[in-house]
C-alpha cells in the first residue's frame, strides 16, 4: 500500500496585513516536521502542495533537502474564508469590523465568527454568483486525492501540503462524513500537523489524524502547537 501524508502549513500570519505567509514560528514547526521525519528515516517520494503562499512555504521547508519533485495542485488550495466571510456580514448585517475592534483581531472571536460563516456555507445560505460551494470545495478536494493516488503508484509516500479546511473535506471525503462533521473536523487541525491516508487500488483508510509527534518531541510543546 501506499501512503498520502497530509501536512497542515505550519502557523500563518494571523492579524498582519498578509496572511499567507507563514510566520517565524509556522517556519519553525515545518522545519521540526522535516527534522522529525529525517530522523526517523521517514522518506517522501513526492510532495504536491496547494498554490497558496503558506502551502508552498510548507512545501519548500519539508523538502528540503531530500526532496526534488514538488508539484503544486489546484485540488490542495483552501477556501476562500475572506469571500465567505464578506458574504456572511451582507447576509446578516455584522460587519467584519466587530472582529477587531480597536487593536488587533482577537483569535477566538474569529475562531466564533469562522463557525458560524462555515455552518451557514455547508447549509448553502452563503451561495453566490463567484463563491465556491462548500459541495464544489469538498469536490474539489477530492479530485486532487484522486489525482494523487493514481499517479503516485504503488509503496509510495507521498505528502499534501494543505490547509486545515481542505484536510477536514478529505477525511469527510474518506470516512462519508456529513458535510457538518467534516468541516467541524477541520477546526481541531494543528498547524504542520500530520494526517495519514493509506490506500492501495481498492481501498483507502484513515491511519492516523493530527499527529504533532515532532512538536510533542519538544522542551516546551505548548508554545508550539497551534490551531492559528
Amino acid at each position: 500500500m501506499s501512503t498520502l501524508h497530509l501536512i497542515r502549513h505550519g502557523q500563518a500570519s494571523f492579524g498582519t496585513d498578509d496572511y499567507d505567509r507563514l510566520s517565524k514560528l509556522g517556519e519553525q514547526q515545518v522545519a521540526y516536521l522535516r527534522d522529525h521525519y529525517l530522523r526517523t528515516g521517514q522518506r517522501l517520494d513526492a510532495i504536491y502542495t496547494g498554490r497558496l503562499k503558506r502551502q508552498r512555504e510548507t512545501a519548500t521547508i519539508l523538502a528540503s533537502p531530500a526532496v526534488s519533485d514538488v508539484k503544486d495542485h489546484p485540488g490542495f488550495d483552501e477556501y476562500d474564508a475572506h469571500t465567505l466571510f464578506l458574504a456572511h456580514a451582507d447576509l446578516t448585517g455584522v460587519p467584519l469590523s466587530t472582529l477587531r475592534g480597536s487593536g488587533p483581531p482577537d483569535a477566538r472571536a474569529f475562531q466564533r465568527r469562522l463557525e458560524e460563516v462555515g455552518r451557514q456555507w455547508v447549509a448553502g445560505a452563503l451561495d453566490r454568483p463567484g463563491i465556491e460551494t462548500w459541495k464544489a470545495f469538498k469536490s474539489r478536494v477530492a479530485g486532487g486525492l484522486e489525482h494523487v493516488m493514481r499517479e503516485s503508484g504503488r509503496s509510495k509516500d507521498v505528502a499534501i501540503c494543505t490547509s486545515a479546511g481542505a484536510i477536514g473535506a478529505a477525511v469527510g471525503h474518506i470516512l462519508g462524513l456529513t458535510d457538518e462533521a467534516s468541516l467541524r473536523l477541520s477546526w481541531t487541525v494543528f498547524n504542520s500537523s500530520i494526517t495519514r491516508i493509506r490506500f492501495d487500488q481498492t481501498r483507502c483508510s484513515l491511519e492516523v489524524f493530527n499527529a504533532v509527534p515532532h512538536l510533542e518531541a519538544q522542551i516546551d510543546p505548548r508554545m508550539l502547537i497551534t490551531y492559528r
